[in-house]
């Protein structure tokens, strides 16, 4: 089952039942809530009072679809590190940065970089012009990039 941090929801009251809720809904969140009460061992009117109150406090914020970016012909994904001059603020860097094609996480680090973005391109030369749109601009000072060589795990 996935991990749910205690102290990830300090503000929240979540108890055991509402930690199973969470790490059930992480693997599927198609799951009937008639699925999730047999899973966690509620039944199926508590589950779902208690769903509908982690998502009113959100808790839970949204379900999606997860998406195999191979089959979409995102065949590169990679971490690119975003360094800023030092006279710019990274707050209006990382949000300009969010409106490039390809970019599908924006971070704000502390450390070697400013900036990290996540991208998907459908092959190398895709991949390359993303990068240099990116140091054409005039906040950024420097990129480096790392490329995902195989997902072994993703719960967020």
């Amino acid at each position: 089952m996935t991990y749910v941090d205690e102290n990830f929801l300090q503000g929240a009251a979540m108890d055991d039942f509402d930690k199973k809720i969470v790490a059930v809904l992480q693997i599927n969140g198609r799951f009937t809530n008639q699925e999730v009460a047999q899973q966690v061992g509620l039944s199926h009117s508590s589950c779902s009072r208690r769903i509908s109150r982690l998502e009113k406090e959100g808790v839970i914020v949204g379900y999606r679809a997860l998406t195999d970016r191979h089959k979409l012909g995102l065949s590169v994904r990679a971490f690119c590190g975003v360094s800023r001059h030092s006279d710019i603020g990274w707050d209006g860097l990382a949000e300009k940065l969010s409106t490039l094609e390809g970019v599908v996480s924006v971070f704000a680090l502390s450390g070697d970089v400013d900036v990290m973005l996540e991208i998907v391109a459908s092959d190398m030369q895709a991949y390359s012009q993303i990068v240099q749109k990116i140091n054409k601009m005039s906040e950024v000072n420097a990129t480096s990039s790392s490329f995902v060589l195989e997902e072994v795990k993703t719960i967020f």
